[in-house]
């Protein structure tokens, strides 16, 4: 998962700001907010060429922050991978990229934390996901595993 801890660092470092919505924002990718069934929190879709982040209206600020995260990192990972014809038509893992886009989310949301917390061992993946109301596993998928 190094790699993707470098590709965030290159995006932030080229639009110098980790906030997903400004990030979407520079990059054209338009963010909208629709009523969705309360077992989706959001998804990409594109239309004739326009990329689109799509969330849960119903989500607090912090569920529409990361899941805005890990769209992106969708977007950015896996450009136009389309995961439910994967789902349906092959034997690839799509959990695998749901894995990578957690990772990325993590990184690019906790990216300054991730810097001060090196070399302390003290710190928790349960610490870290309450105090910044990140998913633990997606915490773990990117710094403790």
């Amino acid at each position: 998962m190094n790699k993707i801890a470098e590709i965030v660092k290159k995006l932030t470092e080229d639009f110098g700001s980790s906030d997903p919505f400004f990030i979407c924002e520079q990059k054209g990718i338009n963010v909208i907010d629709s009523d969705l069934p309360e077992c989706v929190n959001g998804f990409t879709i594109t239309m004739e060429g326009i990329v689109f982040i799509v969330l849960n209206n119903a989500l607090d600020y912090y569920a529409r922050k990361i899941t805005a995260a890990h769209e992106l990192g969708h977007i950015i990972l896996h450009g136009s991978t389309n995961s439910v014809r994967l789902s349906a038509n092959t034997s690839f893992c799509v959990s695998k990229l749901e894995r990578e886009a957690d990772c990325f989310a993590a990184h690019l949301l906790l990216l300054e934390e991730a810097e001060e917390m090196k070399g302390m061992e003290s710190v928790t993946s349960e610490d870290i996901s309450m105090l910044t109301h990140m998913p633990k596993e997606m915490v773990e998928s990117a710094f403790f595993l």
